[in-house]
């Protein structure tokens, strides 16, 4: 009974990609992540993947985002996003509240070129991103390479990455794709699976020390009681 349960209740990781915009109708993010081994990162990992296209518009950051955090409470949640800049892929470690002055899809700014998500001026994942690609390079993914960056480019990549981080920066991460004439979308597919895996790992530990600072207080409750 316990394994049926423990299969019923797997951790969700949910991976999003955008749809197309004005520069890029066919978008790399969503071509990555769409050829992303649901099933084989599921068994490896002992998690359930949850792949979503995300239209680029700040309407629906906003509507979708919280609530697909409310829905799933995932164990990690990353947005994934193409760069035109990018030559590797890239992680980025902050997003800011303000400065979203570029249209979407749909022409809109956000009201007042801000995110409404609570939270700091600027929001950081308390993932260690530097570890992360440090890991990823060593492990030479798909003949590709991984980077951090602080700049994620005040445009929808760095709004969902805010709204997210303003929910739970433990387990949120951004990763900027390049182009395809860079990467083909099955390497940076290969990519993002391993981003998960390191991802995952540290997730976990964080997870397993809190577990273990919290026993240890309650074994200074119970020796206060005696």
């Amino acid at each position: 009974m316990g394994d049926d349960l423990d299969s019923f209740f797997k951790p969700i990781v949910l991976i999003t990609g955008f749809g197309p915009f004005i520069k890029h109708p066919v978008n790399a993010s969503w071509e990555a992540v769409k050829l992303v081994n649901k099933e084989e990162l599921e068994k490896k990992h002992n998690v359930e993947v949850v792949l979503l296209e995300i239209p680029v518009t700040y309407d629906n950051v906003d509507e979708f985002v919280p609530a697909l955090w409310e829905t799933h409470t995932p164990i990690l949640m990353l947005h994934v996003g193409v760069s035109g800049l990018a030559k590797e892929l890239t992680l980025e470690l902050q997003a800011h509240k303000k400065g979203y002055q570029r249209q979407d899809y749909f022409d809109k700014c956000p009201p007042n070129h801000s995110c409404p998500a609570d939270g700091a001026i600027r929001l950081h994942t308390k993932l260690d991103v530097e570890r992360i690609c440090q890991e990823y390079n060593e492990a030479k993914v798909a003949e590709t390479t991984a980077v951090t960056s602080k700049d994620a480019g005040r445009y929808l990549c760095e709004y969902i990455y805010y709204t997210s981080l303003s929910t739970d920066n433990t387990r949120t991460l951004f990763v900027h794709v390049p182009d395809m004439d860079v990467y083909p979308s099955e390497r940076a597919a290969r990519g993002i699976e391993h981003i998960v895996g390191l991802c995952l790992r540290q997730i976990r530990e964080m997870d397993s020390s809190k577990e273990v600072a919290k026993k240890m207080e309650n074994v200074k409750i119970d020796e206060n009681k005696i």
